[in-house]
């Protein structure tokens, strides 16, 4: 929440595209259903989001929930998550007095798609090249990044799970900082730039059969100019082809223009 909002985070909550009404809260409230998966029956949502203004006070809450992980396990649920946030915000002392009603959601959301500027700031050949498996961009309604899934995993790597692109338009600052604990200092790419790598046990996935292999985890935060975007991949790496991977991905990320 922030306090007092300016008068664009006012105006930009009243013209918020595809969002539903709810009577009961602030001086106006609407709720918004994002980011439906393709692919998932019925379609997924990702993402519940509730808007809302009260004098000069913005509120923005968010529920986002990820794909479901096996055809038996049932989706998100966004009638129940809509229902929450607003009900939360009531109690937080949003309630304007009348009787609170929130909008039922919509039985089937947009499917993703890949025309975005986001998803064009990086080929499917580069990514090819960067970690020889086949993509689909997807960009989530709503949402400023991009995201590729792979399929078809072979048993060495690297075979990437995800590639993402996040990009921040005047976000550079966030980069002026020193370096965070696990964080590298990149030179040659961009005006700054810092790697952070981790590594997430193995395990039954969302996005890949269940295996001991771990997954690691590459997060490349570049600044050019007043921008910053973020690089993500998730990645299966055969033992001891770390620092190849690495140089793999600092590779491609270096002739990325934005």
């Amino acid at each position: 929440m922030s306090t007092p909002a300016s008068e664009s985070e006012i105006a930009e909550a009243k013209k918020t595209p595809d969002c539903a009404a709810v009577a009961g809260i602030g001086d106006f409230a609407c709720i918004q259903w994002t980011g439906w998966f393709r692919g998932e029956p019925g379609g997924a949502s990702a993402n519940t989001v509730l808007k809302a203004v009260r004098g000069s006070e913005a509120l923005d809450l968010r529920i986002i929930d990820m794909p479901p992980r096996a055809p038996e396990i049932a989706g998100p649920d966004g009638d129940a998550a809509a229902r929450s946030l607003a009900q939360a915000v009531v109690e937080g002392g949003w309630g304007n007095g009348t009787e609170l009603r929130v909008p039922a959601a919509p039985p089937v959301g947009p499917q993703t798609s890949s025309n975005s500027p986001v998803c064009a700031l990086v080929s499917v050949d580069a990514l090819r090249t960067a970690f020889g498996a086949t993509t689909q961009a997807d960009v989530l309604p709503g949402e400023g990044n991009c995201r590729y899934l792979f399929g078809a995993l072979g048993t060495s790597g690297p075979d990437s799970l995800m590639f993402s692109v996040e990009l921040h338009q005047g976000g550079a600052s966030a980069l002026s900082g020193p370096l965070p604990p696990d964080g590298q200092s990149i030179e040659g790419v961009g005006d700054k730039a810092t790697l952070i790598i981790r590594s997430e046990p193995g395990g039954p996935k969302s996005l890949r059969p269940g295996s001991d292999a771990p997954v690691t985890v590459m997060s490349l935060m570049v600044a050019r100019g007043q921008n910053m975007a973020i690089f993500t991949a998730q990645i299966l790496i055969s033992p001891g082809t770390e620092e190849q991977v690495k140089e793999q991905f600092v590779t491609l990320v270096k002739g990325i223009d934005f």
